[in-house]
This record gives C-alpha cells, sequence and structure tokens, in this order.
C-alpha cells in the first residue's frame, strides 16, 4: 500500500536553478517566466534569476494555464 513516508517530496527539485526566461508565444505567455527543467511547468524567477521554490504539481493550476503550457510546448518543444 502506498504511503506518504514513501513518496517524494512535493518540492519540486527543480527548485533554486539558473533558468532564463521562457521564448514568449505571440501573445506574451508565459509573461517572463522560465520552464522548470524537472516538472515542465512554467515559473517565476528571483532576483538572481533562479527559479523560486515550487512544489512538483499545482492542485491549483487551472484548465486554461495548462492548454496554454501544452501550446508552448508544441511550438517550442522541451
Amino acid at each position: 500500500m502506498w504511503s506518504g513516508a514513501g513518496s517524494d517530496p512535493a518540492r519540486c527539485p527543480g527548485s533554486g536553478r539558473e533558468a532564463e526566461p521562457a521564448e514568449p508565444l505571440p501573445d506574451g505567455y508565459p509573461e517572463g517566466r522560465a520552464l522548470c527543467p524537472e516538472c515542465l511547468r512554467f515559473i517565476a524567477r528571483d532576483a538572481t534569476g533562479a527559479l523560486l521554490v515550487h512544489d512538483t504539481s499545482d492542485a491549483t493550476e487551472s484548465d486554461a494555464e495548462v492548454a496554454r503550457r501544452r501550446a508552448w510546448l508544441n511550438a517550442h518543444g522541451w
């Protein structure tokens, strides 16, 4: 049976990595955020250019954000 004791931590291992802003789509998406190489989500960066601390997934992420990310990945790859 699955338990929390054997699960991976919620914090994404990409947190704190240096990252460049992703190339925007014509409408500006992803608004200066960078693509995390671990969880493949767009994450804001701190003043030094490192990805902010974030979890691997976000239960509150909207369907619109998922669709925009899919469109970006289809246009730019990863």
